[in-house]
C-alpha cells in the first residue's frame, strides 16, 4: 500500500511540476511576445502602424510602372484573441501596353482598400507551432478603374507557423473570390500560396524575411510567382530614443510569363506598441 501511495505521490508531483513548468514556459513565451516589437511575427497581436511605398516595373510590351503608397494599421481585440488589419492605398500608374509610344493607362488616385480579421485557434508552445485562420475583405474603393480590381472580394485564409531557434516558417493558403463585380469587369478567382520564412539576427534587432508567393488565377487561367526579399532593422539598433520603431527594404521579382510585374522595390516604416 505504501508503495502505491509513494508512486501516486511521485506521479502527482511530476504532473504538478510539469504543469508549473509549462505555465512558466507559457508566461515566458507571452513575455517574449510582448517584448518583440519587430512586427515580424504574424500571430503576435499588437498595435501596429505601418507606412510603405512600393515602386513596380510592370510586365508589359512597352514601358509600364506603378507607384503605390500604403498606410496600414493593426490592432488586437477581444482580449487579444483576434486581430483587425486595414490597409489604404494611393496609386499612380503609367503603362504603354501596346508599345506604340502612347500611354494607354495613365491614372492616379486611391486604390482598393482591404481589411482582415485574424485569430489563432491552435497553439502548442511545447512543439513551438500554431495555426492561424482569418477572413480578408477586399473593397472596391478605387477612384479609377485602372487602380483597382472593380470587384468586392472575400479571402478566407489559413496558415501554419513553426517557430525556429532564430525565426519562423509560416506557409499559408488563401482563396480570393469576388462576390460582386462592376459591369464589364472580370470576376476574381485566385489561389494564393505563401511560403514565409524569417531569420532573425542574434541581437533580435535586425532580420531577413522572404515570401515567395505563388498565384494560381482560375479566372484568367494564368499562374506566376512573386518573390519578396526583406531586410529590416529596429531603429534601437542605433538609438534607444525610438523604441518599437523599425525600417526595412524589400526588393522583389516576378517569375513566369504571366507575371504582372518584372521587379519592384519597397521601403517601409513600422511602429509597434
Amino acid at each position: 500500500m505504501k508503495s502505491i501511495q509513494l508512486k501516486t505521490a511521485v506521479f502527482l508531483l511530476t504532473v504538478l511540476f510539469s504543469t508549473c513548468a509549462l505555465a512558466q514556459e507559457s508566461e515566458d513565451v507571452k513575455a517574449a511576445a510582448k517584448a518583440d516589437k519587430t512586427g515580424t511575427n504574424p500571430i503576435n497581436f499588437q498595435n501596429e502602424l505601418r507606412i510603405y511605398n512600393e515602386y513596380l516595373w510592370l510586365n508589359t510590351d512597352g514601358d509600364g510602372n506603378q507607384n503605390m503608397t500604403t498606410l496600414e494599421f493593426r490592432t488586437p481585440f477581444l482580449d487579444a484573441k483576434w486581430q483587425w488589419r486595414v490597409r489604404v492605398r494611393y496609386n499612380a500608374i503609367t503603362a504603354d501596353i501596346n508599345d506604340d509610344g502612347n500611354d494607354e493607362i495613365d491614372a492616379s488616385g486611391f486604390g482598393d482598400m482591404d481589411m482582415r480579421f485574424l485569430t489563432v485557434p491552435y497553439m502548442n508552445i511545447e512543439k513551438k507551432m500554431a495555426f492561424a485562420t482569418g477572413l480578408e475583405l477586399f473593397l472596391d474603393t478605387a477612384s479609377e478603374d485602372a487602380l483597382g480590381s472593380g470587384a468586392w472580394s472575400l479571402g478566407p485564409q489559413v496558415f501554419f507557423v513553426k517557430f525556429l531557434s532564430r525565426g519562423l516558417f509560416a506557409p499559408g493558403l488563401q482563396w480570393k473570390v469576388s462576390v460582386d463585380e462592376d459591369s464589364g469587369r472580370a470576376p476574381v478567382n485566385q489561389i494564393l500560396i505563401d511560403l514565409n520564412y524569417l531569420f532573425m539576427a542574434k541581437d533580435k534587432l535586425s532580420w531577413f524575411f522572404t515570401d515567395p508567393q505563388i498565384v494560381l488565377d482560375g479566372e484568367n487561367d494564368t499562374e506566376y510567382a512573386i518573390v519578396d526579399l526583406e531586410f529590416g532593422a529596429m531603429l534601437s539598433k542605433w538609438t534607444h530614443k525610438l523604441p518599437g520603431q523599425s525600417i526595412y527594404l524589400r526588393p522583389s521579382f516576378g517569375v513566369g510569363n504571366d507575371r504582372p510585374t518584372d521587379y519592384s522595390v519597397e521601403v517601409g516604416y513600422k511602429f509597434v506598441w
